[in-house]
């Protein structure tokens, strides 16, 4: 949770998680983009374009994944639906194929399905939570993928600073185009210069233009283009500048 002013993180672990503690503390890190460096990334940002964006909110994080392979399904879910509509798809796969617990908080009856549970399960076994073919058989090839470990999803080091093999084999899937692979790079690897430039938002945040011109516009965001996409994200224009 957050601490009262609203410039720290308070963690609180159970003592039966003790053991983990550092394993914790690395994915807590990443997942609020805490080794970032705002000050020197709002300085770059607001002298290319978005200044009154940044003085709006400053110190805009990227945040990224406690669980890779999680984030990578919630982003295929994801695909050409709503919000609302890729929660609910992750609700029933999680039931579906998810490992059932018993917790403390009620809320929690479910772990996210393994990519071992998902590549031994059917395509058609995923489609009956609601999937297209196409979709699911997105997932089982993800699943395979990583079960195998043809595909590193833990957030490491070594992940980020091979973000290109990442993408490269990512996009060899069934079903991958450069928006999921470089969202889920953004998220995972937390590469600092993802910017999926066919998202719609974006699109719409820098005026409706092309793909290509909208590329030509981030351009002078680099290399922290996520944390501009993020802020385009939140606020839905430049900032009128």
């Amino acid at each position: 949770m957050t601490a009262e002013d609203n410039r720290a993180i308070r963690v609180e672990v159970s003592d039966s998680l003790a053991p983990a503690t550092g394993v914790i503390v690395n994915r807590l890190t990443r997942l609020f983009d805490l080794g970032a460096d705002p000050a020197a990334i709002d300085s770059h940002l607001a002298s290319n374009g978005l200044r009154a964006n940044v003085e709006r909110m400053p110190g805009v994080r990227v945040p990224g994944a406690f669980d890779g392979f999680e984030l990578a399904i919630r982003a295929v879910l994801g695909q050409q639906v709503t919000v609302k509509g890729a929660s609910t798809l992750m609700t029933r796969l999680t039931e579906a194929f998810g490992e059932p617990v018993s917790a403390d908080d009620p809320r929690l009856t479910y772990l996210t399905p393994t990519a071992e549970r998902l590549a031994s399960s059917s395509i058609t076994a995923i489609r009956e939570i609601g999937l297209p073919n196409a979709r699911a058989a997105t997932i089982h090839a993800l699943a395979t993928h990583v079960a195998t470990r043809g595909i590193d999803l833990e957030p490491n080091a070594e992940l980020q600073s091979d973000v290109g093999a990442l993408r490269a084999n990512l996009l060899a899937l069934p079903g991958f185009g450069p928006w999921t692979a470089d969202y889920i790079a953004m998220r995972v690897a937390h590469w600092t210069d993802a910017f999926p430039a066919s998202d719609v938002a974006l699109r719409h945040a820098l005026g409706d233009v092309s793909p290509r011109e909208i590329a030509r516009i981030a351009a002078k965001w680099s290399p922290w283009r996520a944390y501009a996409a993020m802020r385009l994200w939140l606020y839905g224009d430049t900032g009128g500048n």
